[in-house]
């Protein structure tokens, strides 16, 4: 597997904890419960600064050099970065509402946000999934050396603020959330 697959496969593996951490969390809604709203909307701002701003980017692109070479999978292709379109509003919606409710600056009702954090999580995962099972195996068999190294040329890596090698001040909260499972 090419360094920049296997980078993308860790971070899928990366979001796939914290968004276990997302889903532990709505548990406590569906057991009556209350969950710590800081520590979902955390989470939220983690996806809006990694993931939303380096990591679908870094896909996008290789995406791209995927389609000049095969018209294979596109309609995958399409539906992903449609996707990485769509994902960012989705996370930003929900970010807001979670930081309404837990400042107490917007009233959300526990099946609202219950709801929305199930769409947000099956949404996600399904991304992921059709990536990691569908997309990801085509691009490892089609992409020459020469692509790879077209696109890292491009240079896309920036630092993970909550897995790379040290963990920014806003994430500690979540990073120890991580730690304890």
């Amino acid at each position: 597997m090419h360094k920049i697959m296997a980078d993308l496969h860790q971070e899928h593996l990366h979001l796939a904890r914290v968004f276990d951490i997302l889903d532990q969390q709505l548990e406590q809604f569906t057991e009556g419960k209350t969950p710590d709203l800081f520590l979902m909307a955390d989470i939220l701002n983690y996806v809006q600064h990694y993931p939303d701003l380096v990591h679908h980017p870094k896909e996008d692109l290789v995406y791209e050099v995927f389609r000049t070479r095969t018209s294979v999978g596109m309609v995958y292709v399409v539906q992903l970065q449609k996707e990485h379109y769509y994902l960012p509003f989705l996370t930003n919606e929900l970010h807001t509402m979670l930081q309404s409710a837990a400042n107490s600056v917007a009233f959300v009702s526990r099946d609202v946000l219950k709801d929305k954090i199930e769409h947000y999580l099956d949404v996600q995962r399904k991304h992921m999934d059709l990536e990691e099972s569908v997309l990801f195996p085509l691009i490892e068999k089609t992409l020459t050396d020469e692509d790879w190294k077209s696109i890292e040329l491009s240079n896309l890596e920036k630092a993970d603020p909550l897995f790379g090698n040290s963990v920014e001040a806003c994430y500690e909260n979540l990073y120890q959330s991580i730690q304890s499972r």
